[in-house]
């Protein structure tokens, strides 16, 4: 399976900033948090790999993940995940799976001090024939 992030932005309901004109240091922010997301989805663990089992079984079904999955993401000082929200699935176990596994980790490094949250990142879920790793 596949979780490809397709774009990084940061920004707040009032505070909005177009990714296009955040400092550099919030875009290379951003990616790293995506990959992080990227590398929990894919983890050799029960709760990762019950919601590739899912995202598998029901991508393309009306009860299945939506093709693009958009993730507000809070990040606190220390690079620990404060909160994350996205549209929920049909699945409440899914829903709650991949809550679980965005918000247990920490992305190694703490947000620029003045970026603004929360990060919005949007991601593709594609599954990948070989194997569930992401791409």
């Amino acid at each position: 399976m596949s979780i490809v992030g397709t774009s990084a932005t940061t920004g707040q309901t009032l505070q909005y900033r177009d990714p296009a004109s955040a400092p550099p240091s919030w875009v290379q922010f951003a990616k790293l948090v995506k990959y992080r997301f990227e590398e929990w989805i894919a983890a050799d663990e029960p709760v990762a790999a019950r919601f590739r089992t899912y995202v598998k079984a029901h991508s393309g079904t009306s009860d299945g993940p939506p093709p693009v999955l958009t993730v507000r993401a809070w990040v606190r000082p220390d690079g620990s995940m404060d909160r994350v929200t996205f549209a929920a699935f049909s699945d409440r176990d899914a829903t709650e799976d991949l809550r679980t596994i965005l918000t247990r980790g920490n992305v190694g490094e703490p947000p620029p001090p003045d970026m603004l949250q929360p990060l919005n990142l949007r991601f593709s879920l594609n599954v990948k024939a070989k194997d569930d790793t992401p791409r």
